[in-house]
């Protein structure tokens, strides 16, 4: 079965409007934690995803490691995409 994460909360921690870059913070319905980074584009102004760190909380519902993997960054669009819904663009 292939991983589908799932956002329940998501919450703006950062924003700098100078650079455009800020964070969201993301609770997936696996209880696992992601801290998403976006930049938005100088010209359209669309936000993308540059890094998604997950959150030492769990274990990565993937590898099930304890530590640190990039097993999320596989998921930015997905992440982004459910986060952007229901937080929005700053």
């Amino acid at each position: 079965m292939a991983y589908q994460p799932q956002v329940v909360d998501a919450k703006i921690v950062s924003n700098n409007p100078k650079n455009g870059l800020f964070e969201i913070v993301v609770n997936l319905k696996d209880r696992t934690s992601c801290r998403l980074i976006f930049e938005k584009d100088g010209e359209s102004g669309e936000a993308r995803v540059t890094h998604v760190n997950r959150l030492l909380k769990e274990p990565c519902p993937i590898c099930r490691k304890d530590f640190l993997c990039n097993c999320m960054a596989s998921y930015k669009e997905e992440l982004q995409a459910q986060a952007l819904q229901l937080v929005g663009t700053p």
